[in-house]
């Protein structure tokens, strides 16, 4: 048996030995696909859709395969550049499209789009929230000061709870929430992702996308009516609701505690680390605030758009504020079912990378009405 075994190790010897082929096409054969997809991703079960494909140059006769990536026999058109298909199942779907010189039965150009194939959710409760003016940060750490008063000019439209795991997967098709639950809030998830939900769901319900995405860069369309994240002002004015203390409810006494420290005013209030059990819990189980809005403290905290700085503040616009410009945070707001009472405070900002994800972090969405 030496023998084979020799065999065998000279074999998978030559097999890592071999370089990788890959195929490089010119600039000008580049195939983009389009489609009439949502978004150019978003769709339906047993709605048909029409794809097409795109390229700069192409032979005189030529053929295209069309790979729908959901089992079904592959579409070959004869010098014709579009095809329609209906995806019966729901899924997320490689569509690939490779064009062939049919002269020569060599292949031209490649191009592939990736479609999510899905029922469209109801559109999730919102709260109407009226312009208004509080007083934003604290005396309670420097990060939070100073203290001065924000205006919010235009009317905004807040989830009364965190998003759920049962939206998120209606929506995205899968859940990386570490602990399990329809009701339980969403969570493990980057701030890039809560990016791409946002987008996704606008979509979903006909509304323009807030967000445009360039590499590592995110453009936020402030006139857009689709789903987005609150600013870290909305935030706090939407957790206050017209209060001035340490949470909505009052001062604690602990404001500066930890998960050693007893809070008796978090217990009817939030889920932190003295009462979680070291877990999330359904959302709308707490006292809510005088918004309607629940969790607003504790469960998970929340991403919002911010970049984070703990001297923001002192440039701070006192008439809708977006934060600083840049950064290498964003800022996370509310305290979680792993924290102490000093984060959860209407006040308490923390910035944290947008590519971390933690089962102690999930989002609320907002937008204009």
């Amino acid at each position: 048996m030496w023998w084979l075994s020799l065999s065998l190790l000279v074999g998978l010897w030559g097999c890592s030995a071999d370089p990788v082929q890959e195929l490089v096409l010119p600039a000008e054969r580049a195939l983009l696909l389009t489609s009439t997809l949502k978004g150019g991703t978003e769709g339906e079960p047993g709605m048909e859709y029409v794809f097409t494909a795109v390229v700069r140059r192409k032979p005189v006769w030529f053929r295209i395969e069309w790979d729908f990536g959901d089992g079904s026999p592959r579409l070959v058109h004869i010098a014709n550049t579009v095809a329609s298909h209906r995806f019966q199942e729901a899924g997320t779907y490689t569509v690939v499209a490779r064009l062939f010189d049919q002269s020569t039965g060599t292949l031209w150009a490649i191009g592939a789009l990736v479609a999510n194939i899905r029922p469209t959710p109801a559109p999730p409760p919102m709260v109407l929230l009226l312009p208004g003016r509080f007083l934003m940060g604290s005396l309670r750490d420097i990060s939070e000061q100073p203290v001065h008063e924000v205006v919010l000019t235009r009317s905004l439209l807040i989830s009364p709870t965190e998003v759920t795991q049962s939206l998120w997967d209606s929506v995205m098709g899968y859940n990386p929430s570490w602990f399990r639950g329809e009701r339980r809030p969403v969570e493990n998830i980057t701030w890039w992702e809560a990016i791409d939900f946002c987008n996704r769901l606008s979509l979903r319900h006909g509304l323009r996308p807030c967000y445009v995405v360039r590499g590592d860069t995110v453009l936020w369309e402030r006139t857009a009516n689709g789903y987005r994240l609150p600013t870290e002002a909305e935030w706090e004015y939407a957790c206050r609701a017209g209060s001035t203390t340490d949470t909505y409810a009052g001062d604690l006494v602990q404001p500066w505690g930890g998960c050693d420290d007893e809070e008796p005013l978090l217990q009817e209030l939030a889920w932190y680390c003295r009462n979680s059990n070291d877990q999330t819990h359904p959302v709308g189980q707490k006292r809510p605030n005088a918004f309607g809005l629940y969790d607003m403290l504790g469960n998970v905290a929340e991403w919002v758009w911010d970049w984070f700085s703990s001297t923001a503040y002192g440039s701070h616009e006192l008439q809708d504020p977006v934060g600083p410009p840049s950064g290498m945070d964003r800022v996370v707001r509310g305290g979680g079912w792993n924290l102490g009472s000093f984060h959860l405070r209407s006040a308490s900002r923390v910035g944290c990378s947008p590519w971390l994800h933690t089962p102690a972090i999930g989002f609320r969405i907002v937008r204009n009405p």
